[in-house]
């Protein structure tokens, strides 16, 4: 009996002290786990992830976790650094766009406020009202495309005529091209091209890419809608000046524009509310270059 005793006794003490150890390992773990974390939230730019000193199912598991979470907070930083730094470059961009017709507008107006010609005045106005137009454009655009990213503005899905609608809206840009000299090629299939959409959305798509070809575009205008198994593929090709990979990977970001001097008469966000429509759409848009011609490809799903 007394032999019992001493061995239950030994065997108690003797799981005390592996108790005893496992919860300093334990706790040493913790101090160790915390102190990293603390350090690595502490420092911006580290790629270090949380470690562990003795492996431990339960604490192993933990630090899985949490390096999992640092890793998205670290992909989330990014993001939301990118995303200020693309808002603060659209602000600036924007605000520029806005500054220079109405900078040049201004000094218009002095002019005809001194002795002008009557042929003067009539070229200076017609200035300052091209610079007017610019202006309620570029606000036009600025207000719609919040308006999208915001989810205010919803899309009908029912089955329209897109080659009616891109026939129309080339009806609109008629005289723009009659003014550049340019008789743009139109290649249509003959039977209608029916897929779901909006008319209106789908009208302002091609719009918006038909303003920037004639603003852009350096003639040579190709407008053409292809039928392939399962979707319509409308092109909208031009001449255009070089163009590196980067113009073409940034073309639809918001306030881009190829011209480094911002010289151009649009911020770019015409064909930014372009690809946004198209994506609400179910349609892809894509931008290519070849040979000194400038394309946008432009898919959407047949009915």
């Amino acid at each position: 009996m007394k032999n019992i005793w001493v061995v239950t006794t030994f065997l108690f003490i003797f799981m005390f002290i592996i108790l005893i150890f496992y919860h300093l390992y334990y706790r040493m773990n913790i101090k160790h786990i915390t102190k990293q974390l603390e350090e690595i939230m502490n420092l911006k730019d580290t790629n270090q992830l949380l470690t562990v000193v003795a492996k431990q199912r339960d604490i192993t598991n933990l630090v899985n976790q949490l390096n999992k979470l640092i890793r998205d907070i670290r992909l989330s930083r990014i993001h939301i650094k990118r995303l200020n730094k693309n808002f603060r470059q659209s602000i600036t961009n924007i605000s520029h766009d806005l500054r220079t017709p109405l900078t040049t507008a201004s000094g218009y107006v002095q002019m005809l406020q001194t002795s002008v010609t009557e042929e003067e005045y009539k070229e200076y106005l017609a200035i300052i009202l091209e610079r007017q137009n610019m202006v309620k454009i570029l606000l036009e655009q600025l207000f719609e495309y919040v308006r999208i990213e915001s989810g205010e503005i919803t899309y009908e899905h029912v089955p329209i005529d897109a080659k009616k609608v891109l026939v129309d809206t080339l009806t609109m840009y008629y005289d723009d091209f009659y003014k550049k000299g340019q008789e743009p090629t139109v290649h249509l299939p003959e039977k209608p091209c029916i897929i779901q959409g909006d008319e209106q959305a789908v009208k302002r798509i091609f719009s918006n890419i038909l303003f920037n070809a004639i603003v852009h575009g350096n003639g040579g205008y190709w407008f053409e809608i292809h039928e392939a198994d399962s979707s319509y593929i409308f092109t909208f090709s031009n001449l255009s000046e070089p163009m590196a990979r980067d113009d073409l990977d940034y073309i639809f970001e918001r306030s881009y524009t190829k011209d480094k001097s911002r010289n151009k008469k649009t911020t770019g966000l015409g064909l930014t509310i372009a690809k946004e429509i198209t994506g609400r759409l179910n349609g892809t848009i894509e931008a290519f270059y070849n040979n000194g011609k400038f394309s946008i490809y432009i898919s959407f799903p047949k009915v």
